[in-house]
């Protein structure tokens, strides 16, 4: 069982209050969850959360030891005497600690950001002697440093950094001269990865200030995703300054051009993005946001993939190799601070326009890597794709290439009957092809075989669940959607968190734009009794696919977090939002029955218990929790219960 304390929590940076609901005073952490694509700027801390002001983070009696992640790395005591460990890796490692929201990070998570390339047993070993190297050079204060089975953790409040400091005296990024973590080399690829989103997210903070906003459900939610919010998370392209690779498996095809997918056929196309006003940088950024779009296309429908920049300059040549006649187009304008990001999607041959999205966003955050809403247009992309694909399927070939995306709406309207048709597509596409995703989504569905309690044998769906995802990660351990599915499975079935945690955070790495992978994640926040964390990022979720056909989905998880974290208001306004798609969803039923309770309007709780008890055949407490549905030992999850209780459910 996972235990949390006010001190510890899922190592997102999000600026939120640290207090959490249904705590257990002074209960030990066991587990905590990184991730590495950013929401903008720390968290606020105790004193100035509760409107005390700033503190002087660099007072001596107070702050005993400072920190210094500018420039060379250092740690000092109130006397000025270093306290660092001569070790590069015992640095890194504080640094990584000083960096989290709360100081801590799991043992697994820095084992695989410093040793990644050792085995898990000499990983383990190497991150012990680096914490006995830390506690020898802290000498009577190594109490500064906290280990426990699973989780290392600083005490941040004896401990000033001089990144802080820097922030709030407002200086520019153009006074700071010195790099975040200055000629630290540590040569694992992990850890690159991780030090260049760290400084993009230092740059950024440097670029806007800290963060003092508080990520509040909003009653009813801005349907216009050209709202641009400063707390958005940063969704930059992976890193491809060591490879030199860009972020998608790139194959040659010959003469024809060049390949994006392995070795599907071509399906879709896209041209070359048009590029006005900016110089080098604009150039690269463009390659990097079109590499994001064949990423999102190739995980998330399984289309093959055509870049025609790369291919001969007559179309009609190349339209010859491609299924679907559609192309995509990228059009970046580029004027003053802002760039202009055009998305469209038309006809290859006579360039008949069928969708297009626009959105501005910052130049330099867009040089960086740092899309933003942007992504949005990804995702609406992907969905007008697959939209095109259903109705255009008239003859073999493309039923056959549509398998999957059919088998995902049939998914999502969640009856038995459209479960049971998905899983027949699915087995049919891994006839004719098997791919990752598709397996993903065969043991997607077991989670709701298992939570809807459809099946009494609930052993053996399980037991198929994990052979599902164990086989999608064998074929692409890096399709963004096949990890983001199996993270859900990992957390859902087996309260596994820690490692479906490294899930999605690889998942949206490799595809930002997805947000499914997103949701999911949010989900596992809930199930961790994380339910302020899990409003923020459901939030994000709603702007990012804000025009999904699944966007019941992502209410009804907005719905669970509000509602775990005791705001019924905002649980009601989402859940009844996405019960007008899905009238029978039984999980948004207990929800909405308890956030009524709640709210005092016992009439409207009943009347959704009696529904929920109709689509249950019977629903109890006891019943609920033998269930194994997560969460239910959480605060939150007490809240849950207590609102079902008061709406009159039966205990047995």
């Amino acid at each position: 069982m996972l235990q949390f304390d006010h001190r510890h929590s899922i190592d997102l940076h999000f600026a939120i209050p640290v207090s959490l609901p249904g705590c257990l005073p002074g209960a030990e952490v066991v587990a905590d969850w990184p991730l590495d694509a950013r929401f903008s700027g720390r968290q606020t801390s105790v004193s100035e959360a509760a409107g005390a002001g700033p503190v002087d983070r660099m007072n001596k009696e107070q702050y005993p030891f400072r920190m210094f992640l500018l420039g060379p790395f250092a740690l000092v005591d109130a006397g000025g005497r270093s306290v660092a460990p001569k070790s590069k890796k015992a640095q890194a490692l504080l640094a990584m600690l000083a960096l989290s929201t709360r100081g801590s990070r799991s043992r697994i998570w820095l084992r695989d950001k410093l040793w990644s390339d050792r085995s898990d047993d000499q990983a383990a070993a190497s991150l012990r002697q680096a914490l006995l190297d830390i506690h020898k050079s802290l000498g009577p204060a190594r109490d500064l440093l906290i280990a426990d089975k699973n989780t290392v953790w600083l005490d941040m409040d004896r401990l000033a950094l001089d990144i802080d400091l820097v922030v709030r005296t407002e200086r520019s990024a153009d006074q700071v001269t010195d790099e975040l973590l200055e000629g630290i080399d540590i040569r694992d690829p992990e850890f690159e990865d991780w030090l260049a989103l760290e400084r993009q997210n230092w740059y950024r903070r440097l670029d806007e200030g800290q963060v003092h906003d508080v990520f509040e459900p909003r009653q009813q939610p801005s349907r216009d995703i050209a709202k641009h919010s400063a707390l958005l998370p940063l969704t930059g392209a992976p890193d491809t300054s060591r490879t030199g690779k860009p972020p998608v498996d790139i194959a040659s095809s010959g003469p024809s051009g060049r390949r994006v997918g392995g070795d599907w056929r071509w399906m879709m196309a896209l041209l070359s993005p048009i590029v006005v006003g900016a110089g080098e940088g604009g150039q690269i950024a463009a390659t990097r946001f079109q590499n994001l779009i064949a990423k999102a296309i190739i995980d998330g429908l399984g289309f093959g993939v055509t870049d025609l920049s790369f291919t001969s300059p007559h179309i009609e040549e190349s339209e010859q190799q491609i299924s679907l006649p559609l192309c995509l187009q990228l059009r970046l304008t580029f004027d003053g601070d802002m760039v202009l990001i055009e998305l469209v999607m038309k006809h290859l041959i006579n360039n008949r326009i069928h969708w297009l999205g626009s959105q501005a966003i910052n130049r330099t955050q867009f040089e960086r890597g740092e899309f933003g809403i942007a992504a949005a247009l990804i995702s609406q992309a992907v969905d007008q794709l697959a939209y095109f694909e259903e109705i255009q399927a008239t003859d073999s070939r493309l039923s056959q290439d549509g398998l999957l995306i059919d088998a995902v709406n049939a998914i999502f309207r969640l009856s038995r009957d459209d479960l049971d048709n998905a899983e027949r597509r699915l087995e049919e596409q891994i006839q004719y092809q098997p791919r990752s995703s598709t397996f993903a989504w065969l043991s997607f569905i077991r989670t709701f075989q298992v939570g809807q309690r459809f099946n009494a044998l609930d052993a053996h769906l399980i037991e198929e669940a994990q052979a599902y995802a164990r086989k999608a990660l064998e074929l692409d351990p890096q399709n963004s959607v096949s990890l983001a599915l199996v993270g859900h499975v990992h957390s859902f079935l087996f309260g596994e968190y820690d490692y479906a945690a490294n899930l999605f955070e690889k998942s949206i790495r490799l595809n930002p734009a997805l947000p499914l992978g997103w949701d999911l994640y949010a989900m596992l926040h809930c199930y961790a009794g994380q339910p302020d964390k899990a409003v923020a990022m459901a939030r994000w979720v709603q702007e990012l696919g804000v025009y999904s056909p699944h966007k019941y989905y992502f209410d009804t998880t907005k719905c669970i977090a509000a509602a775990l974290a005791g705001d019924h208001a905002a649980a009601i306004s989402a859940g009844e939002e996405a019960l007008r798609a899905r009238p029978n969803f039984n999980s948004l039923l207990r929800y909405l029955a308890s956030s009524h309770a709640h709210s005092n309007d016992l009439g409207g709780a009943r009347h959704y218990l009696q529904r929920l008890e109709a689509v249950e055949g019977g629903f109890s407490i006891d019943a609920f929790r033998g269930s194994g549905y997560p969460l239910l030992d959480t605060g939150g999850g007490q809240i849950l219960i207590d609102g079902l209780l008061k709406a009159g459910a039966k205990l047995r």
